[in-house]
């Protein structure tokens, strides 16, 4: 009985190392974390996603924040990690020149 199930393992562990899955998450070489990645159209939609995601915050802290605070948190989180900030500065120094 414990064969049957170690084969089976290894069958299980042989189809998935053929298949294609788990390629969602890339693994980050330096340090333990992974990264998703987000396909956004233009930076219109970016800012439109994350103003989403902020009056989402807001309206969910008006009602009842005991209850999502870890939800809260979390959207905040992707807000900030979607900020083009690189954009941001090349902006401000396309501002100086104009």
């Amino acid at each position: 009985m414990k064969e049957d199930r170690t084969v089976q393992a290894i069958q299980l562990l042989n189809l998935v190392s053929k298949m294609n899955f788990f390629t969602s998450l890339k693994s980050e070489q330096q340090n333990d974390s992974v990264t998703s990645h987000l396909k956004i159209a233009s930076y219109n939609e970016l800012n439109l996603t994350i103003s989403s995601l902020l009056r989402t915050c807001i309206q969910t802290l008006k009602n009842d924040p005991s209850e999502t605070d870890i939800d809260i948190i979390n959207l905040l989180e992707i807000a900030l990690q979607l900020l083009p900030t690189d954009e941001m500065e090349l902006l401000d120094e396309l501002h100086k020149i104009l």
